[in-house]
């Protein structure tokens, strides 16, 4: 009785940090969030979200989590631009989502810039723990992302990436 009350109220508490939210979402994080002026966080149907979930966003930067979606404990959602989760997505603990450079990079005799593009996670993708998806990265539709892997490149649907720098180990992988 303990834990559905808790859960409850958490549940509630991030509700409140929400732009949009769908029916039937469970939250375990009720504090781990950082909005920039004008950021948006859309959350879909029956959603789950693990204690520790960090979701931190630079001004006007989005995030979009689709229906039926899970985020294991201690992940880190990071929007500068746009971060978008598709439906029935299975993210394990502690990934890493980041769609920026964090600090302007430049060769020598070049003027340091900050890279920045959204990360898509199209619907129906598995994410191991530890996984680390850079910006500019699409992860197509029934992709499975291997645990550690750090993901820089778009992975194919339907194939299974591991590695640093991830790359195709599979092909034609399926999931439920």
């Amino acid at each position: 009785m303990w834990q559905q009350l808790k859960d409850w109220y958490s549940t509630y508490r991030v509700k409140r940090r929400l732009t949009t939210c769908g029916s039937n979402l469970r939250a375990r994080n009720p504090g781990l969030f950082f909005p920039g002026v004008g950021a948006e966080i859309h959350v879909g149907d029956n959603v789950l979200i693990e204690r520790d979930v960090r979701f931190s966003l630079g001004d006007g930067g989005k995030i979009y989590i689709g229906d039926d979606t899970y985020l294991g404990d201690g992940c880190n959602l990071l929007a500068v631009d746009e971060l978008r989760i598709g439906k029935g997505c299975a993210i394990s603990w502690h990934v890493l989502f980041m769609d920026t450079s964090s600090h302007p990079v430049g060769m020598e005799g070049e003027e340091a810039v900050l890279k920045v593009a959204p990360i898509v996670i199209e619907d129906h993708v598995w994410i191991g723990c530890r996984a680390v998806i850079l910006k500019g990265v699409t992860v197509g539709e029934g992709a499975i992302v291997a645990n550690n892997a750090v993901v820089t490149r778009d992975v194919p649907p339907r194939s299974l990436v591991g590695g640093n720098p991830a790359r195709v180990i599979r092909e034609n992988v399926t999931w439920s």
